[in-house]
């Protein structure tokens, strides 16, 4: 084998490592997350825009009528409630599968407003956790 060869080899395989290295330090952030250490709190306007931890007792369920997306209700701290929007790209069904009226979850999200309405978003379903039944 050709010296330039070998060396097109090992800078091939060099390449393909440090972008392994990469995706295995960074590509596991969507994965989901784990509730420790995470501080749950009530949204509020102030938080549109941003990344929040909620927890509650989920009131009710539904998926929309069109576009296959869920809502879920849940009963924040103090009694608020609070909609949770789970879009069919970032896993609505399997949520609903998962979730029922009653358990105790938790939800990391981007807060955002839709019809006057607060709703936080998860990127995908790992992002909702039944923490109890």
């Amino acid at each position: 084998m050709k010296t330039e060869n070998k060396i097109v080899i090992i800078l091939f395989i060099m390449a393909f490592s440090t972008v392994f290295l990469l995706y295995s330090m960074t590509g596991n952030s969507d994965s989901g997350f784990s509730p420790a250490g995470e501080t749950p709190v009530v949204p509020t306007k102030a938080d549109i825009g941003k990344t929040v931890y909620v927890q509650g007792t989920v009131l009710n369920k539904r998926m929309t009528y069109t576009g296959d997306n869920l809502i879920l209700n849940i009963e924040c701290g103090d009694g608020e409630i609070r909609m949770i929007f789970v879009p069919k790209s970032a896993g609505a069904g399997e949520v609903n599968r998962r979730i029922e009226p009653g358990d105790y979850i938790g939800v990391k999200g981007t807060v955002e407003e839709y019809n006057e309405t607060l709703e936080v978003i998860p990127k995908n379903e790992s992002y909702v956790i039944k923490l109890k039944t």
